[in-house]
């Protein structure tokens, strides 16, 4: 996005002298968000503009960090505009000012990981929130896919095995949890970011997403896998502190990691459905050794 145009935006706000200190994130056909880190005399801020998608995915947004943020401080705040409103239209594109978090991003350690998991575990306390997020819970619509591949029977067995999600309890969910979407303040707290697909959902998918998506580490080049136990362990621990584990529990959890990982198997193009089911059933058997390290734990 021009420099002009962002210039022009930033004076919907009540901001003193503010400049762009940094580009955060660009957009592209995958992404079509463009961040900046804005600097002013009274802060420094985060400008997300968006393009080319409907104002109800802003609004859906806005919500959530009102939410997230600015009633609960599990997230990024947001800053109203001079006309009271959270987001701005110009130039056929959205814009929201939101709090910049002075810290850093939490990386693939079980320090780290401990923290995502008691983050969490408050993220999940939350059910007075009125609006369902994006993600869908139903596992039906995938039974049309892979029609082609010779795992279709195997496939659709897996299918068979999964809950209806829509019918466990619901609580505000993030749906894409891990260190990429988590940052630490100076003084330690935690907090989400990214919280485009956030709503009302299911505790099980939301816990069960880094199970295979993160915790299996996939070589490209030689396709060996390996599984970071100790990441898994860290990130369920932090969840849930000192209380055992029930084994039904431990079982939705892991059905939802197999679902999602399962709604991403599309993501990435035809060419990367054998890796990913390769990665899905590796993951798959690693369940009862992360169930017996769980327990002595313990």
């Amino acid at each position: 996005m021009k420099k002009e145009l962002i210039e022009s935006v930033l004076d919907n706000w009540d901001i003193t002298e503010p400049y762009i200190i940094d580009t955060l994130g660009q957009s592209s056909e995958d992404l079509p968000r463009s961040i900046y880190r804005i600097g002013s005399k009274e802060s420094d801020y985060v400008l997300k503009g968006f393009k080319d998608i409907p104002e109800s995915t802003v609004i859906s947004n806005v919500q959530a960090h009102l939410f997230l943020g600015n009633a609960h401080s599990l997230a990024p705040k947001l800053y109203p505009t001079k006309e009271g409103t959270y987001y701005i239209r110009e130039q056929g594109c959205y814009f929201l000012l939101m709090e910049y978090i002075d810290g850093r991003l939490l990386t693939e350690d079980v320090s780290d990981e401990y923290k995502i998991g008691q983050l969490a575990r408050k993220l999940h306390s939350l059910t007075d929130y009125e609006f369902f997020s994006p993600l869908t819970q139903s596992k039906k619509r995938y039974y049309d896919w892979f029609a082609d591949r010779p795992f279709k029977k195997e496939f659709d067995a897996i299918l068979d095995s999964l809950p209806e999600f829509e019918t466990c309890s619901q609580c505000f969910v993030h749906t894409d949890i891990g260190p990429h979407n988590a940052m630490m303040r100076k003084n330690g707290s935690v907090v989400f970011i990214d919280l485009d697909d956030s709503g009302i959902g299911s505790r099980y998918l939301d816990l069960g997403w880094p199970l295979i998506m993160q915790f299996v580490d996939f070589n490209h080049e030689t396709e060996e896998m390996t599984y970071r136990f100790d990441l898994a362990v860290s990130f369920l621990q932090g969840y849930f502190g000192d209380e055992p584990i029930p084994d039904e529990e431990f079982d939705f959890i892991f059905h939802g990691a197999i679902q999602m990982h399962i709604s991403y198997m599309q993501v990435y193009g035809p060419y990367a459905v054998d890796s990913l089911w390769k990665i899905l059933n590796f993951g798959i058997k690693q369940k009862e050794t992360l169930r017996r390290l769980l327990r002595k734990v313990d």
